[in-house]
């Protein structure tokens, strides 16, 4: 499945009008930052129940974690200003003493410890965010500002975790059950819940939050459709849009607004179904390596992702903690990929069925440049669609049908490398690639503490994926952003975004 850009075409605003069941309200305070985007939290202001697109842009505006990560994939400080680890189980934060939550109350280490509590022990399974964060033991209040952070396995890099240990009130949180504290959320970030309705949930300033907003509050609305978000735009009804075509760059700029371009934390690809239960040429790394030598992933990434992203030979984005930039992208060589397909016992090609959810135009352009590509090496691609669910529920019960199928390389939620191996190693339930000879070598780097010994293991196991091509590399996610002509300051890092930076000319 991709997450690239939509690819559509402009459509007047009367017809918009009658064909949309989501639309900009008639009536708008226009002095709140105007977000459109495709989807709404679902969760709502449960901090815990989701850390992707589009649920933290929201929840980052409402709550802080406490560490942040920054764009260059580091790591800075949030809540927290300091950490050190005592041991291999137990890690001390040092908090900010200056930050109060939006009810007025003091934030303080017992803010964390309620935090961990609730991650650490038994809640509703549908909280990503606990999942992610299965590691987590016990925290301890050592004094106000002070923090002692548990974990039942070593967890070395548990400051990158840390950016989405989200901090509620716990009076709050307490004083309420799950839904109602979602409809009213306390954090300390620079906005408050106002209102949660169907397509349109509107946060206000917290203007005593430490890092106060100098905007008064912000207004998402659900436009699933491209074409909708830019005519809004145009009409000065929207500030922000997400998911800007390449195509439509010049009609922002025209009006006057910006273009930005966001890196994610997952490289797209085409993974590779093989292995010992399956007769496919696939089992050849040869073949493997000829389909990535066949694509011409740099004019697809020119033609249809704006030049913008970064070509991919590992599975990790560039900004990722293991990340090796001495491995290279395959290069584009059809007669070297011939070649190898020769010599595997293909030379004379083979079908294989790509599967796909689609879910936009570019996506499907995009595998239907990868099939050209390969049907000029003798390769004949037969494309095949299925919703979105569908498609990551067969993934994650590890149902693989098809040769190859379209998924993401994720670093997130830590911005680390090996996370990779949480669906492409014999560490994932019922894996679609397990290779015994790299399982050691990725068992020592989650537990690794020494940071340049854990880098190298990184590197170890992004070139043996690279060498093994189990899947088709293609390039490093981005998100293109539309802003309006009287935005400034508004940028989004990993799903974070700094809503104090905002300004509204």
């Amino acid at each position: 499945m991709f997450r690239s850009p939509n690819r559509r075409t402009f459509i007047a605003g009367s017809v918009l009008a009658a064909a949309l069941p989501f639309a900009v309200p008639a009536q708008q305070d226009k002095s709140l930052l105007r977000v459109a985007l495709g989807g709404l939290p679902t969760g709502k202001g449960n901090p815990y129940h989701n850390i992707q697109t589009p649920t933290i842009i929201v929840t980052s505006a409402i709550f802080d974690g406490l560490t942040r990560l920054k764009a260059d994939g580091s790591v800075g400080p949030g809540l927290a200003v300091s950490w050190e680890a005592l041991g291999p189980l137990t890690w001390r934060f040092k908090l900010r003493d200056d930050v109060f939550f939006s009810n007025g109350k003091r934030f303080t280490a017992d803010a964390v410890v309620h935090a961990v509590t609730y991650l650490a022990n038994p809640g509703p399974a549908t909280e990503t965010v606990r999942r992610d964060m299965t590691f987590l033991e016990s925290a301890k209040a050592v004094e106000a500002t002070t923090v002692d952070i548990t974990t039942k396995i070593p967890t070395p890099f548990l400051p990158r975790y840390a950016a989405i240990l989200l901090i509620v009130e716990p009076e709050a949180w307490n004083s309420m059950d799950l839904a109602a504290f979602s409809e009213k959320p306390v954090g300390t970030g620079p906005m408050v819940a106002d209102s949660w309705a169907p397509g349109r949930v509107v946060l206000r300033a917290n203007k005593t939050s430490w890092r106060a907003p100098t905007i008064p509050g912000v207004e998402f609305l659900l436009l699933p459709d491209i074409p909708s978000r830019l005519q809004a735009m145009l009409s000065d009804r929207l500030d922000v849009v997400y998911q800007l075509p390449p195509e439509e760059f010049s009609m922002v700029t025209d009006f006057g607004g910006s273009v930005i371009t966001i890196n994610d934390a997952a490289a797209t690809a085409i993974l590779f179904n093989f292995g010992k239960d399956r007769q496919t040429p696939l089992n050849d790394v040869r073949v493997r390596r000829a389909i990535n030598l066949a694509v011409d992933r740099q004019t697809i990434v020119d033609a249809l992702l704006g030049g913008k992203p970064k070509l991919s030979g590992q599975p990790a984005v560039s900004a990722a903690f293991g990340y090796d930039p001495s491995i290279l992208p395959y290069a584009y060589d059809p007669q070297k990929a011939k070649s190898l397909l020769t010599e595997a016992g293909f030379g004379n090609g083979f079908p294989m069925a790509l599967e796909t959810s689609g879910g936009t135009t570019n996506s499907l352009l995009i595998v239907q440049r990868v099939a050209d590509d390969l049907a000029r090496v003798g390769i004949k691609v037969e494309i095949r669609t299925k919703m979105a669910t569908q498609y990551l529920l067969d993934f994650v019960q590890g149902r693989y049908e098809p040769d190859a199928f379209t998924l993401q390389w994720v670093s997130y939620p830590s911005l680390d490398a090996i996370q990779m191996s949480t669906i492409g190693s014999c560490r994932k339930t019922n894996p679609w690639y397990c290779n015994s000879e790299i399982e050691p070598t990725i068992t020592a780097a989650w537990s690794e503490a020494d940071p340049d010994k854990a880098l190298a293991l990184r590197h170890k196991v992004m070139k043996f994926y690279h060498d093994e091509a189990p899947s088709l590399f293609l390039y490093d996610n981005v998100t293109f952003l539309g802003l309006s002509p009287r935005t400034t300051g508004y940028t989004n890092i990993f799903g974070f975004i700094p809503y104090e930076d905002v300004r509204l000319s």
